[in-house]
């Protein structure tokens, strides 16, 4: 039997000044990614992004305004050297990311301590920059969503 996906929300942060933020992972991969993270039992894709925004990057609902849900979902599989890093990947096949738009001020100060930190930095830059750094797994989705939402 097929292994599910796992029900995964990315955000897209944006200034409102064509520039969107790019985040670089704690680690050693050189790559670029977006807010992200699972859905939660019980929680709307939506309600992940809200909770990822606040554990990833220290935002509380009053410094962002999600003005956009991508209609299209995008999938990608896991690599098996990816499930030693996180056991509990090895029940999904992959992710199948939603993705929304989040806009903020560009004065918004990002806290990566908040929770977990796994950020090592954020920084703002362009929408070619997002997809020519983002890792090739994900790169599809964080270009189908970019293009979704006018940035490409």
């Amino acid at each position: 039997m097929q292994k599910p996906y796992r029900k995964n929300a990315a955000v897209i942060i944006t200034d409102g000044q064509e520039r969107v933020l790019l985040c670089k992972r704690i680690g050693t991969l050189p790559f670029v990614q977006t807010v992200q993270g699972g859905v939660d039992e019980g929680e709307t894709h939506r309600e992940a992004a809200i909770r990822e925004l606040s554990e990833e990057l220290g935002l509380s609902p009053d410094l962002f305004e999600i003005v956009a849900e991508c209609p299209t979902t995008m999938r990608y599989e896991f690599l098996e050297e990816m499930l030693g890093d996180h056991p509990f990947l090895d029940r999904f096949q992959g992710q199948e990311q939603t993705f929304f738009l989040a806009k903020v001020d560009q004065s918004v100060v990002f806290n990566l301590l908040a929770h977990e930190q796994e950020f090592e930095k954020v920084w703002w830059g362009t929408p070619e920059e997002l997809v020519a750094e983002a890792w090739s797994l994900k790169r599809p989705g964080i270009e189908m969503a970019l293009r979704a939402f006018g940035f490409l």
